[in-house]
């Protein structure tokens, strides 16, 4: 799939997941568009990623969650950005998408983790458990049960958070640790919003990580 093609239809699906359904409101869904943006550049993919508390507190839009660290591969293109993105505290402190739309502090030391779909076609830089080395690998996107009792059941919410580049592989590959909530959905884009128990999520990481990154499917378990 052509990847402009790809990117509109990726953008129509995030747009009708996070339209207000139930309102009367007419520009409800246009203001829910004009936080989505086409990034160009640099951007961190954690979707095929875990992540590892930090021990920390972060906020996220307002509302306090536990901090996870994800390690992301740095690509370069097109992404999907959230304008409505802010946050404070954890190990980053404070960053807002909106203002410093391009990365968390305006350098190339450092990139936000956006938004991109990758299918089973496509290959992307991802740690293979198996021979413990980032290595280019088809994604495969697959739903889990979300269970907090359990880390593997857990989730993490990287979509426009602060990442610091750190390390460059032998084979090129660019890797950040990404900084963002525990247990906290990516969507609705506005909002930030607890996980529960029994809601469905959707991860391209590896069955067994840690609170791999997730995009919960809305309207089913979230509070």
């Amino acid at each position: 799939m052509d990847k402009m093609v790809k990117l509109l239809v990726v953008a129509t699906l995030v747009i009708g997941l996070t339209s207000c359904k139930e309102s009367h409101d007419s520009s409800c869904e246009v203001s829910t568009e004009k936080v989505l943006q086409i990034h160009k550049g640099k951007f961190a993919f954690c979707g095929a990623s875990g992540a590892v508390p930090t021990g920390k507190k972060i906020k996220i839009q307002g509302r306090v969650f536990d901090e996870g660290c994800a390690i992301c591969p740095v690509l370069e293109g097109p992404s999907i950005s959230n304008l409505a993105m802010y946050g404070e505290g954890g190990t980053w402190g404070e960053f807002n998408v909106k203002e410093n739309p391009q990365t968390p502090d305006g350098t190339e030391n450092t990139v936000y983790s956006f938004f991109w779909f990758f299918d089973k076609n496509d290959t992307v830089p991802q740690f293979n458990p198996q021979t413990e080395k980032w290595e280019w690998m088809n994604p495969v996107n697959r739903k889990f049960v979300v269970n907090k009792k359990y880390d593997s059941t857990s989730m993490s919410n990287m979509f426009a958070m602060p990442g610091v580049i750190f390390d460059t592989t032998e084979t090129g590959i660019i890797l950040a640790k990404c900084y963002g909530p525990l247990n906290e959905a990516a969507v609705p884009l506005r909002k930030a919003i607890h996980v529960r128990d029994s809601m469905i999520s959707v991860t391209a990481a590896k069955e067994g990580a840690p609170y791999p990154v997730g995009t919960p499917i809305p309207e089913i378990g979230i509070e």
